[in-house]
């Protein structure tokens, strides 16, 4: 079964590092509403989504929303080659998880997508959203603010 976490709950906190090695913690996000996209390189369905969220955010340019990606299980030479050849730009943070994010949000499969809002608090988290469902839930969840 997925342990999906359900709209209200706390988002669990995790430190790791960004592809550029910086540490962070998903708490610094805290006050900005943010989308979250969990995978790996080599998950079709994932790639898929990370295409979906591209195109987003052009649309979504204006809302102040940062996008995160986190790899679960890539190390950030992999993950430079795999944006490189999918011609996808970069998260606002891309973070390379080394566990602590997989168990945080009990990870079973893969990809993973949550919007977490100023708060720190779960809007939605699910696993394959369209471009449009996503933009759809941000919106609405942009008017409830």
């Amino acid at each position: 079964a997925l342990a999906f976490y359900k709209t209200g709950e706390d988002a669990p906190d995790f430190s790791a590092r960004t592809l550029d090695g910086k540490a962070i913690k998903l708490s610094n996000l805290k006050g900005k509403t943010f989308l979250v996209e969990m995978g790996t390189t080599w998950c079709p369905s994932c790639n898929e989504l990370a295409h979906q969220i591209e195109g987003l955010r052009k649309e979504l340019k204006g809302y102040d929303i940062p996008f995160v990606s986190i790899y679960l299980a890539d190390s950030a030479d992999s993950i430079k080659e795999h944006l490189k050849d999918e011609k996808l730009t970069a998260a606002d943070y891309t973070i390379i998880d080394s566990g602590e994010a997989r168990r945080n949000y009990s990870i079973f499969s893969v990809p993973r997508l949550l919007l977490i809002d100023k708060n720190f608090k779960i809007v939605f988290d699910t696993s394959v959203l369209s471009g449009k469902q996503i933009k759809q839930r941000i919106e609405k969840h942009r008017n409830t603010e």
